[in-house]
């Protein structure tokens, strides 16, 4: 017992693991991808990755003879590590033009050339050392807040000061979303553990984000959407410290993590809504207390949030207004695009999808609206499929993809569901219970007036509410932590009514294994999809 005792990690050092092997792996892929293994023939980097996971097996076999596996914080780590090994995978085997979403393209310093997407963005600022001084809107990509392309550009030049050659610099920039993808796993965990979900509830919750595909696609993204959700990950997290620590440093922090978070997408700010309400609530708690230097040290700090939050998270804004007169928007398409979704009532695109939209004997995105016009649907096929829509996909893949579509449907309705559930048990604290629920209602809102703003199929991409994927893992954890593992009181267990009490328990079993069947299924098609 004392051997295996010395093994386990204590609280911060496995965060310090954890950010280690994930520097580590990330750097690795880069050096991977330095030395040959883009040379080398589809067969032999599928080999070299398959000894790679073997690797990763047997030592998690090893950990599991030596008892280890029973320490939460080694199992964690561990799933974490094979979610890392996953995305490093899919980045090593998806070329920089692959599954990319307005990635444009690049021409090198050779040329003069000023290209557009958000290669194009990169490079513009890796050419001129400078942010782009035309109106961002005349080139598609460039209306883009530039956090996310200074530090592509800072890492692209890293890169070629250590004699990476250009244009497998620019293979790297997969790496920097890589990482993004990769701290999210961690930032989810940190979330679960503050709020005391632990055993079964924690490993279920955790697997959730760490395999679903969305996030495992996004890692090899280049655009700003990985460094969104990052970021929109630390909100939640440091959000949820702030209500249980009302300290000056989490405002401080908070204030940094929205602020850099507008800076990479204006979107990010939908989650400063709900935690302006728990501000709100706090501080009229603060002056019915009636001691006036408690308030004016709140005045302060909040005065200090303001001061950090709006030169940062504004100053995008403010530039395109001054120096070119834009004010925030997304350049459109046009009428013509055949994504374009107007001409649909606005039941068939925001109601319940009909099963001719939901197309369950082919459930991919087919892009143009005329074949699906519904918001959910598309949201739905793009979340576990991407926009990819194979025509060579076998029969068995196929019956796979359709019957994980169709229980991700179920799931998806029954989640919602539990998240409403978890957060409206008296066992959440009301500041929680505003601050998530407000969140996620206003999250949808904001999606689905964006797809009204914007109308076509391509807003309506899941990855536009990627977000909402820690919503779930939050959801999952609390659910097995409140139902099946006896965390409450007994007086509020026995509050319960009897049918209540049976059927929750056996709502979230179903839940448990609906989650893990799709998880496995998933793995199972995208590795013997011959996508990449």
């Amino acid at each position: 017992m004392n051997k295996i005792k010395s093994f386990s990690f204590k609280p911060m050092s496995v965060l310090t693991v954890q950010l280690l092997l994930i520097v580590v792996l990330c750097l690795s892929g880069a050096v991977l991808q330095g030395n040959g293994f883009l040379s080398m023939t589809h067969y032999h980097q599928v080999f070299f990755l398959t000894i790679l996971f073997l690797i990763y097996f047997a030592m998690l076999y090893s950990f599991r003879l030596k008892g280890l596996l029973s320490h939460e914080d080694t199992a964690v780590t561990m799933m974490i590590l094979l979610g890392v090994l996953l995305r490093l995978s899919y980045v090593l085997l998806s070329g920089l033009y692959d599954r990319q979403h307005d990635a444009g393209a690049f021409t090198g310093m050779g040329t003069d050339f000023i290209n557009p997407g958000h290669i194009g963005y990169v490079e513009y600022i890796y050419k001129f050392h400078k942010l782009p001084d035309i109106n961002p809107y005349t080139l598609f990509g460039y209306y883009h807040p530039p956090l996310h392309h200074i530090l592509s550009c800072l890492w692209l030049q890293l890169n070629i000061f250590l004699g990476v050659s250009e244009a497998l610099a620019f293979e790297n920039l997969q790496i920097l979303t890589l990482l993004y993808s990769c701290l999210c796993m961690v930032v989810t965990w940190r979330t679960l553990k503050l709020l005391k979900v632990s055993g079964k509830g924690m490993y279920i919750a955790l697997a959730f984000l760490v395999f679903h595909p969305a996030t495992i696609i996004m890692a090899g993204s280049v655009n700003n959407d990985m460094l969104t959700i990052l970021f929109m990950s630390l909100t939640l997290l440091f959000s949820l410290r702030f209500i249980r620590d009302k300290s000056l440093k989490n405002l401080v922090f908070l204030a940094l993590i929205i602020g850099f978070g507008m800076i990479t997408k204006l979107n990010s700010a939908v989650l400063a809504i709900p935690l302006a309400i728990i501000f709100l609530m706090h501080f009229i708690s603060v002056i019915r207390k009636k001691d006036k230097r408690e308030l004016l040290t709140w005045i302060r700090n909040y005065a200090i949030f303001a001061v950090i939050v709006m030169p940062i998270g504004l100053s995008w804004i403010i530039r395109n207004l001054v120096r070119f007169s834009e004010k925030p928007g997304v350049p459109v398409p046009g009428e013509t695009s055949p994504m374009y979704t107007e001409p649909f009532s606005l039941w068939e695109r925001l109601g319940i999808p009909s099963l001719s939209q939901l197309h369950l004997d082919f459930p991919f995105h087919p892009i143009s609206a005329k074949a699906c016009c519904n918001t959910w649907a598309i949201m739905m096929h793009t979340s576990l499929f991407a926009e990819e829509y194979p025509t060579d996909l076998s029969d068995i893949l196929l019956i796979l993809c359709q019957v994980v579509f169709v229980l991700a449907l179920i799931m998806a309705v029954l989640t919602a569901v539990l998240l409403i559930a978890v957060l409206l048990n008296k066992q959440t604290c009301l500041e929680d219970r505003v601050f998530l629920l407000t969140g996620y209602v206003i999250m949808l809102i904001s999606f689905a007036a964006f797809v009204v703003i914007y109308p076509y199929t391509c807003s309506s991409d899941f990855r536009y509410v990627t977000i909402c994927l820690m919503y779930i893992s939050i959801a999952l954890g609390l659910g097995n932590k409140y139902y099946l593992q006896g965390s409450g009181s007994s007086k509020d267990q026995c509050s319960q009514k009897g049918a209540t009490k049976k059927a929750a328990p056996f709502l979230m079993h179903l839940i448990n294994g609906g989650i893990l069947a799709i998880l496995l299924l998933i793995q199972i098609i995208y590795l013997f999809w011959e996508r990449w």
